[in-house]
């Protein structure tokens, strides 16, 4: 059904446009009167007659609506996204230089993938040439009420937008759903043209066989559209929600004396996608070079959002690898990528930043120091956890807002008392820990060049172990460290 009515006199807002298909034969006139034999009112009678075969007609093309009967559909197979197969526990083999930041993806919600498809002109991408996609998801709420007044689809009220070169239609509740139509460099008319032709048949994406995409290809499921957008709005820093939720993680080199800096780094992303997601990388990203990684195919693309990625599919889970390095670091990186063991992930797991980039989840860790560098001003707290009888130590630091951690699961708790130097982030800590019953006025006792000290008392500050602990930064002109109990020196540094 084609869209007829005025030019929107505005950009940017909804319009009102009447959808009547032209139809020529509904007020040809078959039955014109040429016998004279014929009385006045047996003219007006078959006059009437016409008119109301005309109204009738113009009603039925208002409130048409493309019914699913297989034949007179191409039905789309849209594969779904995987509920199993390889997970988020991904590292690198040898990553470069230390975790700074990980953001692991939220518990599973109830929230289904929508069903649509997306159709693009070759080599296009979603901010270049034409493209066209619909969406639909189920709606318990009624259905919308039959209009022939305004922009429709399907007989019922529709909503169109512009933004520049894109259109937005949307309408329903209509047969139990909401539909979306979205479109690039396509007019209005032939926005609410393309909204009129889709339809779901047998639960998978359809498009009328009458409907000429003319330039068009189809490209993938519109599942696998919103996994590319969500792993790469992740990957650009920011988390949005949808019924997949990726996982990031990122290390960097810090060289020995200097602050941890993003310089170098390089960040492992990954989402369960469904088969169907690899060309939707491109459509997203822009045209790439064809690679392989594991054996699998993949893509090398440098975009102008993320830089240089490596792209690939694999177990269900699509995986990007990201980073300013040489083509061929990178794809190496990439190859280098495998399941994490179970005591490297509960490094990864210690250290994940939640949805709003702000807060930081270190599970049960506890701070035992905070503190402010004062060449910068960025905050940083020293946090402490124990996991299957094994420490683990934290820096977690913000600067202009971004939250990062780095952390060690190097540390046992076989023997006590612990006096050790913990190197994170470009900084030295130090930390002491005691048991329980051992304990008699234990304190870390800090000596400077100038033999001043300072004593700090240890505390029952982890909840997981039956012992007191402290720390705190280390100052650059120490002297001896110390661990005092009982009126004498236990351990030294």
């Amino acid at each position: 059904m084609r869209a007829t009515g005025d030019r929107p006199e505005y950009e940017g807002q909804a319009h009102r446009i009447d959808l009547i298909e032209h139809d020529s034969g509904a007020f040809a006139d078959h039955h014109r009167v040429t016998d004279p034999r014929l009385d006045r009112n047996e003219r007006r009678w078959r006059l009437v007659t016409t008119a109301a075969v005309a109204v009738v007609a113009i009603v039925a093309a208002v409130v048409w609506w493309p019914r699913a009967t297989p034949s007179e559909w191409r039905v789309y197979q849209a594969a779904p996204i995987p509920a199993a197969g390889l997970g988020e526990e991904l590292v690198f083999d040898d990553p470069p230089g230390q975790l700074v930041h990980a953001d692991l993806a939220p518990a599973p919600t109830d929230r289904k993938p929508e069903l649509g498809y997306v159709f693009g002109e070759p080599d296009g991408t979603i901010t270049t040439r034409r493209w066209a996609s619909f969406r639909t998801r189920p709606t318990s709420l009624p259905q919308a009420p039959e209009s022939g007044g305004i922009a429709n689809v399907g007989g019922v009220p529709a909503e169109v937008r512009r933004v520049r070169v894109r259109h937005s239609v949307q309408w329903g509740p209509l047969d139990g759903r909401t539909w979306t139509v979205t479109t690039n460099l396509l007019d209005e008319a032939q926005s609410l043209e393309f909204a009129n032709q889709v339809a779901i048949v047998d639960d998978q994406p359809a498009l009328a066989y009458g409907y000429d995409l003319g330039s068009l290809q189809p490209l993938g499921s519109i599942a696998a559209l919103d996994c590319v957008e969500t792993l790469t709005s992740l990957l650009a820093g920011e988390r949005v929600p949808g019924p997949a939720m990726p996982t990031m993680l990122t290390w960097a080199p810090a060289p020995p004396g200097s602050p941890q800096t993003l310089e170098g780094a390089a960040s492992l992303g990954s989402i369960p996608a469904p088969a169907d997601v690899l060309p939707l990388v491109e459509f997203v990203l822009g045209a790439g070079r064809a690679i392989t990684i594991h054996d699998l195919p993949a893509v090398m693309i440098t975009s102008k959002s993320l830089g240089p990625v490596v792209a690939w599919l694999e177990d269900g889970r699509l995986i990007m690898v990201v980073g300013e390095l040489v083509t061929d670091e990178l794809i190496a990186l990439a190859e280098s990528v495998r399941p994490a063991t179970s005591g490297e992930w509960r490094v990864v797991g210690r250290s994940a930043a939640r949805d709003d980039g702000i807060s930081f989840n270190l599970g049960d860790s506890v701070t035992l120091y905070q503190g402010v560098d004062p060449s910068t001003g960025d905050t940083f707290s020293f946090r402490v956890q124990v996991a299957e009888d094994q420490l683990i130590v934290c820096v977690e630091g913000r600067s202009a807002g971004t939250l990062s951690a780095a952390c060690d699961a190097s540390l046992g708790l076989v023997e006590l008392p612990i006096l050790t130097v913990v190197g994170l982030s470009g900084r030295q800590f130090v930390l002491a820990i005691i048991g329980t019953a051992e304990a008699e006025g234990a304190a870390l006792r800090i000596t400077r060049a100038d033999g001043s000290f300072e004593m700090l008392p240890l505390e029952d500050f982890v909840p997981d172990i039956d012992a007191y602990a402290v720390a705190t930064l280390l100052p650059a002109d120490h002297g001896a460290v110390e661990l005092w109990n009982g009126g004498k020196v236990v351990a030294s540094l």
